[in-house]
């Protein structure tokens, strides 16, 4: 892979961060990262809202595999106990986790114009989407009997009663398309690659371009690559390597002969960037 590939790798992995220490979510990483960031980086963003939030990982991690409709779960429980069963209450209703995280770390931002009814109406959409086998090879799973059937109206736009697993398809493609979210990925986007302070002129570029070509990230950040304040002499050699980007930008200059990559990742960790076993050299 070339190494501009791996620094956008490298970016979205953190813009969907998942926390490697919650539970299972140590061993789904990996595939996290190979299946649900790289190939995406330079597609289409909705493609990558998607892979991400179908992916175990972030399913587990913001516990939207539990999330479910409270009225379907109750019904569930009265037809079990009339059969003579009894279903573990482990899946408590509805969780706001994901939906809340998703409009303001994933898409439209903190200052993006949702509010906490938005939250509430995105959960219920995402509400069946799970993980099926959790401890033995997880993989996505939509259990519609779980899912609210209900009505719901996401940042305005009406999602109609009697849905199911299209529900939260047509959130994403909402937030994907919205103009909060193309100045905010635009923005960060241009703090990671320009300035700290980026030009609201350039950020402005960037967003319309997001628009214009549906979240296509390869034009995105063409537009901001082929910029003048990209070249600009503000913004040359003025980004800080992260340790991951210093040891392994390092270890290229002296054309170092990598056999195993764990020392360099014990130099990373050292310096205080934990790695997850990747190997970018």
């Amino acid at each position: 892979r070339r190494s501009s590939d791996l620094v956008l790798v490298d970016f979205w992995f953190n813009h969907f961060n998942v926390y490697l220490n919650k539970g299972p979510v140590r061993h789904l990483t990996t595939s996290y990262e190979r299946d649900a960031i790289r190939p995406h980086v330079l597609g289409k963003f909705k493609d990558m809202v998607l892979a991400t939030a179908q992916h175990p990982a972030m399913l587990y991690y913001l516990d939207n595999w539990q999330s479910v409709d409270p009225s379907a779960l109750q019904n569930m429980q009265r037809r079990a106990r009339r059969a003579g069963f009894k279903i573990p209450n482990r899946a408590r209703g509805l969780n706001e986790n994901y939906g809340r995280e998703l409009l303001e770390l994933h898409t439209l931002g903190v200052d993006g114009g949702y509010t906490q009814k938005d939250v509430v109406e995105v959960a219920r959409c995402f509400t069946g989407w799970t993980i099926a086998t959790v401890l033995n090879d997880p993989k996505f799973q939509y259990i519609d009997r779980v899912h609210d059937k209900g009505q719901k109206i996401v940042l305005g736009q009406k999602i109609a009663a009697g849905g199911g697993k299209e529900d939260a398809l047509k959130v994403i493609d909402i937030i994907a398309a919205h103009p909060a979210t193309a100045k905010f990925i635009s923005r960060k986007l241009a703090q990671r690659f320009v300035a700290d302070e980026p030009p609201q002129a350039l950020v402005d570029r960037m967003a319309a371009n997001f628009l214009k070509s549906g979240g296509d990230l390869r034009e995105v950040m063409r537009t901001m690559i082929a910029s003048r304040e990209f070249f600009s002499e503000g913004a040359y050699r003025a980004k800080m390597k992260s340790p991951f980007e210093m040891v392994v930008s390092a270890a290229r200059a002296i054309h170092a002969d990598v056999d195993s990559a764990l020392a360099l990742s014990r130099a990373i960790d050292e310096l205080g960037q934990p790695q997850i076993g990747r190997a970018h050299v």
